[in-house]
């Protein structure tokens, strides 16, 4: 598995842990905002409402309590008048954390009629029943006459009989807020035990009865400060962690599949790629890759396929050129047997020749044909030195192509005297040069043409031009000689598959090779090279031309310098034809 998906489980792993941990992330910061956010102060109408569910909470426990023991004790009542929840700041209400305030149980030995949180039970004759504040609201009173008898008068004025109630009160200890709610128990039920005697029983004055039955037998009536601290902006509850560890959880499969299903095309084509590179490593090189969309992955196709592409021409080019060395070599080493064998023959049989004739007085009958014989082994030496030319032909490795047409012309002069001058004008070219197809297709061209030229045309002058004209080489081959009709099919005979060869190879490059030429007017050969056309070609045309072998290089010899010295045909003449060919 780790060699088929390993770059497939190692991105899901990665989109796993992202995913995760962002999600972490975010719960971090959730439950940092929430442990330091600052709590916001409680307003006055909050902390109204907390007061109301605390008296209701308070009451409905008393009303249990009652329940259970028909007429409890007072005293039994005043642990059911406080609330846990942490210690109160003086001057300050305390939620509690449940949706109520706090209530303690204040043990002060005198009444401060500063604002506090307390709970006082209360008859329906107004004498305290059961207090959380003893101090300010003694069991059996109408509340404390201290400080100019606040507490007797807060309970005279806010506590109504039976009536759920609630406000706001501005009192000179400070603002307070306040609820009232009514302590019920059912039909039949006495007032509370331990209240004072001469308090008229709920029944016995007309007492209001709730619902069900149930009868008013005291009323509660609760007091906190109007202000309050905030409990803090969110609270990190268990719930709140609960659900983050459940979205933790979730995050995992999310992440996996999200990874599985946008990995999954991406590794497909890596995977193909990879498939493609091993067999192009095993020397398949005309495979080729589909290239998808414009991402990095189809530029690495795109890479792919050109790479190919260039491996698959190199390998063709090394092959063509390998051929060709090969037959460069045969050439070679015929030239090399031509020279030391049948050249040193040919050079004993013209001198003999040339004895024989000398020897033979003037009269012998002989002496026309030993002339004949002397003349001819004169020629074919000549031929064989043309031969010999035209099988070691100049390479554009040793030279560029200006001195490479100006060592044709030169070989031309010394070998047969024929005045061959090269006339070569680059300005109008690209700075870079001309390619190396075009410099040996250029080459091998007047190799031809200058040949025919001198073979056929008997010409005084032969001027071999090259320029640069819009964009195109030009290349130029013009004599003076007999010249011939260019339409004419027995020019066929004399030259014409040296015409197909060099149209041919100027084809190959997209170029474009015309003829000029009429009776005793001469002729001029002219081949178009378009540069940018022939930039793009193969190097296969280039491994042919290095190597000089091929119909064309071999045409192009045999057509050189050999011809020449026998324009006039015979033997000689004839042998020129077939090396053409």
């Amino acid at each position: 598995m780790t060699r088929r998906w390993g770059l497939q489980a190692t991105m899901t792993a990665t989109y796993v842990a992202v995913t995760a941990g962002v999600v972490l992330l975010t719960e971090l910061v959730i439950f940092g905002v929430a442990a330091l956010s600052p709590p916001t102060p409680l307003t006055r109408q909050a902390v109204q409402g907390l007061a109301q569910a605390t008296a209701q909470g308070m009451t409905a426990k008393l009303d249990n309590v009652i329940g259970k023991l028909g007429t409890p004790k007072a005293t039994q009542l005043d642990g059911d008048l406080t609330t846990g929840g942490g210690q109160v700041a003086a001057g300050q209400a305390r939620p509690d954390g449940n949706g109520g305030v706090v209530i303690p149980r204040l043990t002060t030995a005198e009444c401060d009629v500063a604002s506090a949180s307390f709970a006082v039970v209360v008859s329906r004759a107004g004498l305290v029943l059961a207090s959380s504040y003893p101090a300010c609201f003694p069991r059996g009173s109408h509340g404390s006459d201290a400080q100019q008898g606040v507490p007797r008068k807060v309970l005279s004025s806010f506590v109504r009989w039976a009536i759920q109630g609630g406000g706001q009160a501005p009192l000179p200890s400070g603002n307070v807020v306040w609820a009232t709610a009514p302590i019920t128990a059912g039909p039949g039920a006495d007032q509370v035990k331990g209240a004072p005697s001469g308090a008229p029983s709920p029944t016995a004055t007309g007492g209001a009865a709730g619902s069900g039955g149930a009868t008013a037998v005291a009323m509660l009536y609760l007091e906190v400060p109007a202000t309050a601290p905030g409990i803090g902006g969110v609270t990190v509850s268990p719930g709140l962690v609960r659900t983050g560890m459940v979205l933790l959880a979730a995050a995992i499969p999310v992440g996996l599949a999200f990874g599985l299903l946008s990995t999954r095309r991406l590794t497909r084509r890596l995977g193909r790629l990879a498939a493609l590179t091993q067999q192009v490593g095993d020397g398949d090189f005309g495979l080729r890759v589909p290239v998808h969309g414009h991402d990095e992955v189809s530029r690495l196709e795109e890479n792919f396929n050109r790479m190919a592409g260039q491996l698959q021409a190199w390998l063709d080019a090394t092959r063509q050129l390998g051929a060709a060395n090969a037959r460069h070599e045969e050439r070679t080493r015929i030239a090399r047997e031509l020279h030391d064998s049948i050249s040193q023959e040919l050079f004993s049989l013209n001198v003999l020749a040339g004895g024989l004739r000398r020897a033979l007085p003037a009269k012998s009958p002989v002496l026309p044909q030993v002339e004949i014989m002397e003349r001819t082994a004169g020629d074919t030496m000549r031929e064989m030195r043309s031969l010999l030319l035209a099988l070691r032909p100049v390479a554009l490795e040793e030279a560029d192509l200006p001195r490479a047409l100006d060592g044709v012309c030169q070989a031309y002069r010394d070998r047969l005297g024929i005045p061959v001058r090269a006339e070569v004008d680059l300005a109008g070219l690209e700075a870079d040069g001309l390619p190396p197809a075009v410099e040996h297709a250029m080459l091998r061209v007047t190799q031809e043409a200058v040949g025919n030229a001198a073979r056929h045309a008997d010409p005084a002058r032969i001027t071999v031009r090259l320029r640069g004209d819009r964009g195109q080489a030009v290349l130029e081959i013009s004599d003076d000689g007999r010249g011939f009709d260019v339409a004419a099919p027995r020019h066929e005979e004399a030259g014409g598959l040296g015409l197909h060869t060099m149209r041919d190879r100027v084809a190959e490059l997209g170029g474009l090779l015309t003829v000029q030429s009429a009776p005793g007017e001469g002729t001029t050969i002219r081949a178009r090279f378009p540069l940018r056309e022939a930039i793009v070609t193969g190097e296969a045309a280039v491994g042919e031309g290095v190597a000089g072998g091929g119909a064309a290089g071999s045409g192009v010899a045999g057509g050189g310098v050999a011809g020449s010295g026998v324009a006039g045909g015979g033997v000689a003449g004839q042998s020129i034809t077939e090396e053409a060919r």
